[in-house]
């Protein structure tokens, strides 16, 4: 019978040997969680690693330390740009930070939501990022909470107390609308929006409270909602402008909406922003481009990023603070597709 080599795996220890340093700094140097070690003990940590060529099995430590530095990232539709371009930047920010992110989507329905916040739970998530579906309740995001840190952003859920990075919905909408109407317009229609959706609810208010600030009437007819995709944005338009002529302007609820809508002006003859101005939401990168340009609210991804960042590493570093809800302002550009002659 042949005798074969029998290899030893290199352990934590073995490093830790190597490098004249206990297992504890070996493993707070790996983890990046360097504290008082010093620049010269990390590099000789390093090196001994580089010569015994160790490999560090995460699983495995965050089993046994019951603690990971994977984050949930949880949202309800892939499908509209700016989430896309929002949840890559959020993986490289917390990539920087030293976090894995584990990514799932919802497609709006809350038990595929809860099926995917217990499989982060399993997989031992150390916190959670949540753009809900319109149905999370109080109780949900409560249950959430108690099981691990959980931040919601861009969707709000009533009444929660939880923390929450969003946009001020109703302010961006006011401020459009009353630009609009300051330039001549009389005849406005808000396009768009899932009838369930929150934020299409502030969007709306804003739109009518621009109204009768300006002593004009606001009509029930003039609200139409729809998907949020092109398609859906163009049909919609169609089908507002069939029952009122009269419109010279449109507040879409988003810019794929708005893309849609002027796509459906060009196609009845109608020039957008000299016929009919048309306003967006979200402050796509395709919006500057798009012929005319459009006239969109935008927060900017950078600076949403940065405060769903902050306030998770806020969360983690202090479980116990109370809850945070910040609102961020949206810059209005005015561009072409608003150019309205008078």
């Amino acid at each position: 019978m042949t005798n074969k080599s029998i290899i030893k795996r290199v352990t934590l220890s073995d490093v830790a040997a190597l490098a004249n340093v206990s297992s504890a700094t070996v493993s707070n140097v790996i983890g990046n969680r360097r504290g008082k070690v010093s620049e010269k003990t990390c590099l000789r940590v390093f090196a001994a690693i580089e010569q015994l060529q160790y490999t560090y099995n995460e699983t495995a430590a965050a089993l046994r330390s019951n603690k990971s530095n994977i984050i949930g990232l949880v949202i309800h539709d892939l499908r509209n740009p700016y989430y896309t371009e929002l949840i890559g930047k959020l993986n490289r920010r917390l990539a920087d930070h030293g976090y894995a992110t584990i990514l799932a989507c919802s497609d709006e329905s809350l038990e595929s939501q809860q099926n995917y916040l217990h499989l982060m739970q399993r997989h031992n998530a150390l916190a959670i990022l949540l753009c809900p579906t319109w149905d999370t309740t109080t109780e949900h995001i409560d249950a959430w909470r108690a099981l691990s840190p959980t931040i919601t952003f861009l969707r709000p859920v009533a009444n929660h107390n939880s923390d929450f990075v969003g946009i001020d919905n109703y302010q961006a909408a006011y401020d459009i609308t009353c630009k609009l109407i300051a330039d001549g317009h009389r005849n406005i229609a808000f396009i768009g929006g899932n009838l369930r959706s929150k934020l299409r609810r502030q969007r709306v208010q804003g739109w009518k409270d621009a109204h009768e600030d300006a002593g004009l009437p606001w009509q029930e007819g003039r609200i139409i909602s729809c998907a949020s995709n092109m398609s859906a944005g163009s049909s919609a338009t169609l089908e507002i402008l069939r029952r009122d002529s009269d419109l010279s302007a449109l507040v879409c609820y988003q810019d794929v909406v708005a893309f849609g809508a002027m796509n459906a002006l060009n196609s009845i003859g109608k020039k957008p922003g000299q016929d009919i101005a048309v306003t967006g939401f979200d402050g796509l990168s395709d919006a500057e481009g798009w012929l005319p340009s459009l006239t969109t609210a935008e927060v900017q991804i950078d600076v949403l990023t940065d405060h769903i960042v902050t306030r998770l590493l806020g969360r983690l570093e202090n479980r116990d603070a109370p809850a945070n809800v910040t609102l961020l302002h949206a810059h209005i550009h005015w561009r072409n597709s608003t150019c309205f002659d008078k």
